[in-house]
């Protein structure tokens, strides 16, 4: 069973972000100096616990993050009423987009596409099942709502502009 646990965490450190690669080796290299027994299974249980932790929160966490900004976008969108609403709007647009892709550069794509698309679904949603969309949209109907879905466009911008900005941020001395 030890042995086992020790292959396991050896292979999932593999798994870890490359900065906490070495906290992850330091975990087994101590394990050899744990004496048999619980004390040095409890150590491994400690190390897996570590590895699936820091390799799932990340994801979850951008998850989770991807979705606040949706949420603040189509209720920015929804909420406003007068007749700046849309610039207001494509302005949360743009710092959700560009935060998310400096949060995590790599996935610039998916938060430009998420946040970008976000507010034409909404309408779509709106025009189809929902209430009445609050500004009503030229053209009308469910053409006019998917017109919106070309705010992906300044959102994927947004986003790379974020994944840029964190690229010079982390060569910067």
């Amino acid at each position: 069973m030890r042995a086992w646990g020790e292959r396991l965490l050896a292979r999932l450190i593999r798994l870890l972000p490359p900065r906490r690669r070495d906290l992850g080796r330091a975990l087994l290299a101590e394990a050899s100096v744990i004496a048999p027994g619980r004390r040095r299974m409890w150590w491994i249980a400690g190390g897996l616990w570590f590895v699936v932790r820091e390799g799932t929160m990340r994801a979850v966490g951008y998850v989770l993050a991807l979705a606040v900004a949706v949420g603040a976008v189509v209720t920015v969108d929804r909420l406003g009423t007068s007749d700046d609403a849309g610039q207001v709007s494509l302005a949360v647009l743009l710092l959700a987009g560009a935060l998310l892709g400096f949060a995590a550069p790599r996935w610039a794509w998916l938060a430009g596409l998420v946040v970008g698309a976000a507010i034409g679904l909404a309408n779509v949603v709106y025009v189809t099942w929902g209430p009445a969309p609050v500004h009503p949209i030229q053209p009308g109907g469910l053409a006019g709502a998917a017109t919106l879905l070309v705010l992906i466009v300044p959102a994927m911008i947004a986003a790379y502009l974020g994944a840029g900005a964190a690229w010079l941020w982390r060569r910067s001395p």
